[in-house]
């Protein structure tokens, strides 16, 4: 169970007339009590979420106050519904099913699984085979939302990547400069030579990291789509891979993606669409590299799990690009 968050009075408030309202229009069961176990940094003042327990089951209630005017729970909870029949059948992948949305769009609800996430095993399981086994079927989950509609082909354009690379080392103390300035510049080299070269374009997850999969007994399950869309599937793909730094292995097991082998080949084992490897492995070690700038930037405060990441990333890096 994740770890309990505080509410203020005035969102108790705002819950308790959330799960009235849920109450009163769907579930027969009464509420026994919730949990509050997730709330957005980017967004600390609008977007939650909740557990909700009753006698027999629990829910997830997701908030967003500022939903009903953007229409952001609302299309994600259509999508889920959408996703839901489509992963009809299938005998290893689905999503969350989705239970109800507030006419008001400030609020829906899914059903809770009390199961692992990708992450909580990737990052503390001792058993490497255990490991091993989630990246198998993250790849295979995605496989089967990639194939949801037909990809087409679509230049890879990296001035996402370099630009950002340019902005984050000029914010970093003199040092660390020096130290990743080489690094930089062969993402910018190789940024310039992959430009144009065709990939797959799919429809994408578009916040694929392990949070987001719930490895449940038999079925491998998706949550968490709102930033859903048509986009690279490398995209996806490098967003799961990266937590992949918080398991251990010596440069030999590290490919040039910065991932440890065992676990990369795993994951394609049976994800199976024909993406571009030199573009997939270029923005895997930009996000690396990327993530580890970010938290040495001058005005920014690391947490101790963040101190702990900006070391592993550190490794790879050097690893990578040794």
């Amino acid at each position: 169970m994740a770890d309990r968050l505080p509410l203020s009075d005035e969102e108790q408030a705002r819950v308790t007339s959330y799960i009235d309202e849920f109450s009163s229009r769907f579930q027969q069961d009464a509420i026994t009590h919730y949990d509050c176990i997730y709330r957005s940094h980017a967004f600390e003042d609008s977007r939650a979420v909740l557990i909700l327990h009753t006698a027999s089951r629990a829910f997830a209630l997701k908030t967003d106050t500022e939903s009903p005017a953007t229409g952001r729970l609302k299309n994600e909870f259509e999508l889920l519904v959408e996703l839901y029949d489509y992963f009809e059948g299938n005998d290893t992948s689905r999503v969350v099913r989705p239970v109800y949305l507030s006419p008001g769009g400030a609020f829906l609800v899914t059903e809770y699984l009390s199961r692992p996430t990708a992450v909580d095993l990737i990052y503390n399981s001792p058993d490497e085979n255990q490991v091993a086994q989630v990246y198998r079927r993250a790849g295979s989950w995605l496989n089967d939302l990639h194939a949801r509609h037909p990809p087409i082909s679509y230049a890879f354009r990296p001035r996402w990547m370099t630009d950002s690379l340019r902005d984050l080392i000029r914010g970093v103390p003199y040092d660390i400069a020096e130290q990743s300035r080489k690094m930089v510049n062969v993402m910018l080299a190789e940024g310039a030579r992959l430009k144009g070269t065709e990939d797959l374009r799919v429809f994408s997850h578009g916040d694929f990291h392990g949070q987001n999969l719930i490895v449940g007994q038999g079925k491998t399950i998706g949550l968490d789509f709102t930033e859903a869309r048509d986009k690279l599937a490398v995209y996806d793909i490098v967003d799961f891979l990266k937590s992949d730094i918080f398991r251990d292995g010596d440069g030999a097991a590290v490919d040039r993606s910065g991932i440890l082998k065992r676990n990369k080949d795993m994951f394609f084992r049976l994800y199976r669409h024909p993406i571009n490897h030199d573009i997939l492995d270029y923005c895997i070690r930009g996000r690396l590299l990327k993530d580890w700038l970010r938290y040495w930037q001058t005005d920014f405060t690391c947490s101790e799990f963040e101190l702990r990441k900006r070391g592993l990333l550190e490794t790879r890096l050097k690893q990578v690009f040794r």
